[in-house]
């Protein structure tokens, strides 16, 4: 008899576990969602904090707004759609980037503009984003983003000052943030490339990369 209730307690416990780890999952899922879905509205706020808004700006910031909001429905409602995957330029990622960010301090260097990558640009993009926030929110002077191509790879390079004077230990532990860094590893492991954390650089400041593979067809090119 009480290797039977052991066994009935055994059993509660793991269901009870699974269930806690199933909850834990979901929270994160959703608190990452929502973590991108401010990222964007971030940017547009800038956007029509200037003079002149920016409206090719905003309308760029929108589509990654829609692209959390997305994840947020399949983590409701338990649909998963394959992200479209096209042919671009980098100087089609950079410029999108240059519009969400164009009253930021944030520069953006066009060169190897015509190198070809495949890319789920909505993903790209928020990862490149995140990279642009963690270097306005934890750097200090202007964040400047540039690509360059080599061996077959294209790397996204985001780079600022150094580190700012002040730092939060408090919003690390918060559950709401956090998320960006490990949005941008995912990112670049899913179009097959890598992700660099941000490290110091050579002449001084903070660099962080994402990395992917260039097209088959620009590399034969």
């Amino acid at each position: 008899m009480a290797g039977v209730v052991l066994i009935l307690v055994a059993a509660v416990t793991a269901v009870e576990v699974w269930r806690v780890l199933r909850d834990a999952r979901r929270a994160r899922r959703m608190n990452r969602a929502m973590h991108e879905l401010r990222r964007p509205l971030q940017a547009i706020a800038l956007s029509f904090e200037a003079a002149t808004p920016d409206l090719g700006g905003a309308e760029a910031c929108l589509e990654q707004a829609r692209g959390a909001l997305h994840e947020l429905d399949e983590i409701v409602n338990g649909r998963r759609e394959a992200r479209p995957v096209r042919r671009t330029a980098i100087a089609e990622v950079l410029d999108a980037l240059d519009r969400r960010w164009r009253f930021a301090d944030v520069e953006v260097e066009r060169a190897c503009g015509t190198v070809e990558i495949d890319a789920d640009l909505t993903r790209l993009g928020a990862a490149l984003d995140n990279l642009v926030v963690n270097a306005l929110r934890h750097g200090s002077g202007v964040v400047r983003v540039r690509a360059i191509a080599a061996r077959g790879k294209a790397r996204f390079e985001v780079r600022d000052a150094g580190p700012a004077a002040t730092a939060s230990d408090r919003r690390r532990r918060d559950p709401r943030h956090g998320h960006g860094l490990r949005i941008v590893a995912d990112v670049a492991s899913g179009h097959g490339g890598e992700a660099t954390p941000a490290r110091p650089a050579p002449g001084g400041g903070t660099l962080a990369a994402i990395s992917l593979p260039v097209s088959r067809e620009a590399m034969g090119a």
